[in-house]
């Protein structure tokens, strides 16, 4: 039987086993049939079956930029630049983000929030928005793209154009300052962005903001009006610091609270009231004996929340959460020792920093929340399954840097996640093997597949190497993690032998609009930095960088008039998760190519310290 002859059902089966596009796009050209086919179910079978949720259904625009952004991943495509409020953005009177005020040693801890939506017809009809707390002051950014911001560029005057980028997306700016805040007394502790099926107006961006003081307000900025922002509801928190907020997913949304060491507050998200909005309940730490403090609470789904403490022996629990009913008891401790012969070896206090829900994947025996990331001090991050009864079924660990604390996770998908350090301004990028997936999907109800033991996950590399041994070099270097320092080698140089104080900074904090955007933003001393993946030199990038400047034949100008026309694109360093042969590799600037060979497994900007830049 011949492949244009089967039943669609066949088809589909088919095409769910296609690992790459490429064969997808040959099946095409094959017969009228099975390129109708493809065009009509072939592309959502395939993002379908390996991306998670949500995902908009504009498939094969979907398939094309996701499978863009997994190569530019694996290539290490990185273009960081700082970002910050332009001289003139629409704000009240007051100092730009980054200022000190007297008597301060050190700059603002920033704690952000991002998330996208589709607005318009087609993948790159997007409006993005952006918060983020520095010191005092509450900064927002909102980007229109697509062809709407596009008709809008081309309409605008010359010289007027200020608010578009070299993309032409659109961008506009707020910055919020209280004349009665102080920063580092009022600092903000945390950002929450109400998501976009949440808002009660949707020409409006509703900010949840907590801060040290003991304020936590949900405050409300006009899309059309930057100068007009409102404080919609004030919640009751008796003065205690703000240290943590979670937003769940539900309409309307809870909110949950760390206030002050001991204290988890929920509360109902109201729009308007009169008064401050009490909360519905507390869960108390009375029993945690000091040092021991609260560090970080996260909804896993809409009904369940975990939190993170220490130092502790079990320094996680998990709780379920009704608006009816706030439970006084964890439902699940973990603690950070192996599970032997059905119970936890004793452990040492310790402390988990971030938590992190990865998304759900289409297996049935898995449910929203049970899979989660933890990074604590001793800098291990762990993954947790809710249907083991080990504490944690795979460790992750940096070969060359393992002792860093983990303040800071992303999870990209189900294949891979980002985590910040405490210092060096180090952003970690570790793969998940497939066969801790394939793992995590069994049905492990009965418990006897942790039995004795667990999966672990030293170091990307060790195990891809592993895994998969049929790989070439070049595909086992794409399956490495890897670890980044985020500080502008340029800026360094130019400041002397005293390096900036952001080299040695954490990442406080990181953030991505969804899973299909191909932008991250980090937070480190002072600055925000926006991370785009997306290899400088593709022909046929991610469709949302689709307007702007066109390819002229001249390939290096093209890349510089389409990504760094302001030659503010920072030049960063890392080295791969490697026992061996540990080099660091260095990125050259857009337009400066290394002669030769390009690195194995990265984009040709990338080279180490025996080779020349040259520029053409």
């Amino acid at each position: 039987m011949s492949l244009e002859s089967l039943p669609p059902e066949l088809l589909g089966n088919v095409v769910s086993y296609i690992d790459e596009v490429k064969i997808l796009l040959r099946l095409t050209l094959t017969c009228k049939k099975l390129h109708d086919f493809i065009e009509r179910d072939g592309y959502r079978i395939f993002v379908q079956t390996r991306y998670p949720p949500p995902i908009p259904p504009f498939w094969k625009d979907a398939t094309h930029a996701l499978t863009k952004l997994s190569r530019a991943w694996e290539q290490k495509s990185l273009i960081p630049r700082y970002i910050k409020p332009p001289q003139d953005a629409d704000k009240p009177p007051a100092r730009q983000p980054g200022s000190r005020t007297r008597g301060q040693t050190m700059g603002y801890q920033p704690v952000i929030d991002s998330y996208e939506a589709w607005i318009g017809p087609d993948w790159s009809s997007r409006r993005e928005t952006l918060a983020w707390g520095a010191g005092s002051d509450l900064v927002l950014r909102v980007k229109w793209m697509g062809p709407e911001a596009e008709s809008r560029w081309r309409r605008t005057p010359p010289g007027q154009s200020d608010c578009f980028d070299q993309h032409h997306h659109e961008s506009t700016w707020w910055q919020i300052s209280e004349p009665d805040l102080v920063s580092g007394r009022d600092d903000i502790t945390t950002i929450n962005l109400l998501r976009n099926e949440q808002r009660p107006s949707s020409d409006a961006e509703y900010t949840v903001v907590g801060r040290a003081s003991g304020g936590l307000d949900l405050v409300s900025t006009k899309h059309k009006d930057p100068w007009l922002w409102k404080r919609e509801t004030r919640f009751e928190t008796d003065g205690q610091t703000v240290r943590a907020v979670s937003v769940n997913k539900a309409i309307p949304p809870l909110l949950a609270a760390c206030l002050g060491d001991r204290i988890i507050a929920i509360y109902h998200i109201v729009i308007g009231g009169q008064g401050p909005v009490q909360c519905l309940g507390k869960i108390h730490f009375d029993s945690l004996k000091s040092p021991c403090r609260l560090w970080s609470t996260v909804f896993l789904r809409h009904d369940r929340l975990a939190v993170s403490l220490g130092p502790h022996v079990e320094p996680i629990r998990v709780f379920e959460i009704q608006p009816d009913s706030i439970p006084s008891k964890d439902i699940r401790r973990f603690s950070f020792t192996e599970l032997r012969h059905g119970q936890h070896a004793p452990g040492k206090p310790t402390t988990a920093y971030a938590l992190a829900p990865l998304p759900r994947s289409s297996c049935p025996s898995e449910s929203e929340g049970d899979l989660f990331l933890s990074g604590g001090y001793d800098g291990t991050i762990r993954l947790h399954d809710l249907r083991s009864p080990a504490s944690y079924v795979a460790t992750f660990q940096d070969p060359i840097d393992s002792n860093a604390a983990i303040y800071s996770l992303l999870p990209l998908g189900r294949d891979r996640f980002l985590a910040g350090t405490a210092q060096f301004a180090t952003l970690k990028l570790f793969n998940m093997p497939l066969a801790v997936d394939k793992l995590c999907r069994h049905n492990i109800s009965s418990g006897s597949l942790f039995e004795g033991s667990r999966v672990q996950v030293l170091t990307s590399s060790q195990d891809n190497d592993a895994f998969y041994p049929e790989q070439n070099n070049e595909a086992r270097a794409r399956s490495r993690g890897w670890t980044c320092f985020l500080a502008d080698r340029e800026k360094s140089s130019r400041g002397g032998s005293r390096r900036p104080r952001e080299w040695a900074s954490p990442v406080y904090s990181l953030a991505c609009p969804s899973l299909c955007s191909p932008t991250i933003f980090a937070g480190i001393e002072d600055h925000v930095i926006q991370v785009d993946v997306a290899d400088a030199y593709d022909r046929f990038p991610d469709p949302i960088y689709k307007y702007g400047p066109e390819s002229t034949g001249k390939r290096d100008s093209d890349a510089i008039r389409k990504w760094d026309p302001d030659r503010n694109v920072m030049r960063v360093n890392l080295y791969e998760h490697v026992h061996t042969n540990m080099e660091i590799l260095h990125q050259a600037r857009i337009g400066e190519r290394m002669p030769g060979d390009a690195m194995p497994g990265c984009d040709e900007r990338w080279y180490t310290l025996g080779g020349k830049r040259i520029s053409r």
